[in-house]
């Protein structure tokens, strides 16, 4: 039987076991201050990138009220506006604790840029030499005249009407006599907005979306509406939908109004090509019994109106502006942050 030998090299496995434990402490300890430092380091950046999720949200805010004040005619005090929203957003997170500083607004044709801005200190940079990092945000919003949208009052204007009705009252006050005529059989007429094709005078109630008994009517800017057929076939001037507690209900809101350049058709079943979109605040209406024609009494206004952000299907830059015709013209108009890249 062979004689079993045993390794030198096993005998003095124990002794080099313990010499590299002694080298794995040396490098633990060497690498301990970049693992903490890279550890400290990401707090901190988490604080700057939340600090910088509350002022984008302030850019927005105040973004959007600055533009939709502009949409309206006056843009106002817009350091104040920013100001206040800064830093009604930013005290939303308990975690903000930077220091707010003034924010930057340019108004430019149709946008507003709103720049939110603050000091941040940190909490374990400033063992590498970063005592405070200063964050900001940008955003933008922007309006243009309204494209497409939902009449509430399905009612659609004549541009001759809705011009004689400016020129009557420069500060928009206005009574809207509604009837469901289109007055094709009249040879009143005006200008149309080309300054060449004439356009017929009048008014005219629309069928509802979906079917004749619904109290709302969508549209877009070069599209048509088409004229309530039910007028002439029934003893009530509106849609059944178009009760007085809905017509309640719009009271103290705004409404678009369609305004129309071109009609086809025959009175009754008449259509309507929408040119543009008036803006009318409602502040009563005369509704005396369902054969009479219902009377709007309001004013004329500016209206800005809330949309998707970017440029979505209801907005278009290119839809016709009231105020390029006159400027004391009112319209509506859709306000919408623009996407940030």
């Amino acid at each position: 039987m062979r004689r079993l030998i045993t390794s030198p090299f096993r005998r003095l496995a124990p002794r080099r076991l313990a010499e590299e434990r002694g080298a794995t402490a040396v490098m633990t300890a060497m690498l301990l201050v970049p693992l903490l430092a890279c550890g400290a380091i990401a707090v901190d950046v988490a604080s700057y990138y939340s600090d910088r999720a509350q002022l984008l949200n302030a850019a927005d805010a105040a973004a959007i009220a600055i533009a939709s004040d502009c949409a309206r005619g006056a843009c106002g005090d817009t350091t104040t506006t920013a100001t206040t929203l800064q830093t009604a957003n930013a005290s939303v997170a308990d975690s903000f604790d930077a220091t707010l500083r003034t924010p930057a607004v340019t108004v430019g044709t149709r946008r507003v840029d709103v720049t939110t801005s603050a000091d941040a200190a940190h909490w374990f940079a400033p063992l590498l030499g970063r005592d405070a990092s200063r964050v900001t945000a940008t955003s933008r919003a922007t309006w243009a005249p309204t494209s497409a949208g939902t009449a509430r009052f399905p009612l659609v204007i004549s541009w001759c009407e809705y011009v004689g009705q400016m020129q009557r009252d420069p500060n928009g006050n206005a009574t809207i006599r509604v009837n469901a005529t289109t007055d094709l059989g009249s040879p009143e007429t005006c200008i149309g907005p080309d300054g060449v094709t004439p356009v017929r005078v009048g008014y005219a109630v629309t069928n509802g979306d979906g079917s004749n008994a619904a109290c709302g009517t969508t549209s877009s800017i070069g599209g048509w509406v088409n004229q309530y057929t039910g007028m002439y076939t029934t003893s009530y001037r509106l849609p059944v939908s178009c009760t007085e507690a809905y017509l309640g209900s719009l009271i103290g809101t705004t409404v678009i109004v369609p305004i129309w350049d071109r009609v086809e058709g025959v009175e009754g079943s008449a259509r309507l090509h929408v040119y543009a979109y008036a803006a009318f605040y409602l502040e009563g209406y005369d509704y005396i019994n369902r054969l009479d024609d219902p009377a709007l009494v309001g004013r004329f206004s500016r209206a800005a109106l809330p949309a998707a952000s970017g440029t979505p299907a209801t907005v278009s830059r290119t839809a016709p502006d009231l105020t390029t015709f006159d400027a004391q013209y009112r319209g509506a108009y859709s306000v919408f942050l623009e996407p940030q890249g």
